[in-house]
């Protein structure tokens, strides 16, 4: 999920809590 992360801060946030 690294696409995830270059897109940037708020898009990984939502995906680690939706992970969780």
């Amino acid at each position: 999920m690294k696409v995830v992360i270059l897109a940037g801060g708020f898009g990984t946030r939502i995906s680690e809590e939706s992970h969780l």
